[in-house]
């Protein structure tokens, strides 16, 4: 079975929904229960769940802002362009400390870092697309009054 990455509208948590559930647009928040969207990312097997959800734990008890996750899914695009993964997972750390035991647990492994920041990358990459603060009111000017003309 196959899951997409979905991101809570409200809460906005990533998490994982399966294809059934998003062809039958019922996509809901399994811990706020508010509506989710599908988000931009790869496919996941059953057997990656359960590090995709507990990686998307640690992103959002750092709760990220858009303009973070944006800069960080970035990063991790890089990451995975030039197959060099350590500096990334050790600055995210910093940022995310719960990302350390698994940093550790990859070690030298380049196939557990490279999944690793793939991961991370979809989650950034879903949480840049939540709407910021001001993306939530709309644009609204003050009638201006008309201009003296000059003579």
């Amino acid at each position: 079975m196959s899951f997409v990455p979905t991101l809570c509208v409200g809460c906005w948590r990533v998490q994982l929904a399966s294809l059934a559930e998003a062809r039958d647009a019922r996509l809901t928040c399994k811990a706020c229960d508010a509506p989710c969207r599908i988000a931009p990312g790869r496919s996941y097997s059953a057997a990656e769940q359960e590090g995709f959800m507990e990686l998307s734990g640690i992103v959002a008890e750092a709760r990220l802002t858009p303009r973070e996750a944006r800069g960080y899914g970035g990063e991790a695009e890089r990451a995975l362009w030039s197959s060099i993964y350590v500096p990334l997972l050790e600055r995210l750390s910093v940022r995310m400390p719960g990302l350390l035991p698994h940093q550790i647990a990859a070690g030298k492994n380049t196939v557990a870092q490279r999944s690793i920041v793939t991961t991370l990358k979809t989650v950034c990459d879903a949480l840049a697309t939540a709407p910021t603060g001001s993306a939530q009111y709309p644009i609204a000017a003050l009638a201006t009054r008309a201009r003296a003309t000059r003579q």
